[in-house]
């Protein structure tokens, strides 16, 4: 009976003591090395060796995910490299996880400049859409709508209650309340969901020509510059059809774009 005990106690400790620590120092030292991997990206970037920059910041990715300080470093990186293309690319996905941050947007609006990549003026509706980031819009859409049904729910409650006093009162504010919350919502969703959607932009790596039909020997419909944010519109094969913010439209090889979604470290749809 005590070796049987002895035996479910060893048992016990292995499943729920062994294991967990080793996991927890596995864990551990992996954190460690993709932190020493990342002070490597930052102490060859100091010393100007941009090549093993780019190499341990993108395996800091894959190791450990991206965060907007690893993608606005690589981004400086290709931007010291003189590779334009990717350097917007990067600036543009540390932006879509770090909307407010003014380091990111200034160095964006520098390597634009040089290259004169002037943006065209945008509609006010963009421009409103450019306040907030695709997460911030969406968390203000849902309290609004807790609020329109906080109101609406308030209201249900004092129509059934005979006893409440200043009912009449209460039913006119849930009401007002309401129609605000209601408006609000739908001021801040078509935010939200056309900022989701910029998820799905790209921007042109190599000055490339733009083709009138998705095959590689179609005619020229004009050329479009590295570092040119584009929004895909469809697929065909190896092709893109894509609209730039001048509005020219035209296919582009797959391979000459880099989109926003595909985040350092992590797998690229076909």
């Amino acid at each position: 009976m005590i070796s049987r005990q002895r035996i479910v106690f060893r048992h016990f400790v292995f499943v729920f003591v062994f294991i967990p620590l080793v996991s927890l120092v596995t864990a551990t030292a992996g954190t460690g090395e993709a932190e020493d991997t990342f002070e490597l990206a930052n102490q060859a970037y100091s010393r100007g060796d941009f090549p093993a920059a780019e190499q341990n910041y993108l395996e800091t990715a894959a190791e450990r995910g991206v965060s907007a300080s690893l993608l606005y470093n690589l981004a400086n990186t290709y931007a010291a490299m003189g590779k334009t293309g990717e350097a917007i690319l990067a600036y543009e996905q540390a932006l879509r996880l770090d909307h407010n941050n003014s380091d990111i947007r200034s160095n964006l609006a520098v390597i634009r400049k040089q290259n004169g990549l002037y943006r065209e003026d945008r509609p006010l509706w963009q421009q409103y859409t450019d306040l907030l980031g695709a997460n911030q819009w969406m968390m203000l859409c849902g309290v609004f709508f807790f609020i329109f049904s906080g109101c609406l729910l308030t209201r249900s409650l004092a129509d059934l209650s005979n006893a409440l006093p200043q009912k009449d009162s209460i039913i006119r504010i849930a009401r007002y309340s309401a129609g605000i919350a209601l408006f609000a919502v739908l001021v801040t969703l078509p935010a939200a969901i056309y900022s989701y959607q910029s998820w799905n932009d790209g921007v042109v790596l190599t000055d490339s020509r733009v083709l009138i039909s998705p095959f590689a020997a179609a005619a020229s419909a004009g050329t479009i510059r590295e570092g040119r944010v584009i929004r895909p519109l469809k697929d065909h094969n190896d092709f893109v059809l894509v609209r730039d913010t001048s509005g020219q439209k035209g296919w582009l090889d797959r391979k000459q774009l880099g989109f926003i979604r595909d985040l350092p470290g992590k797998k690229t749809e076909n």
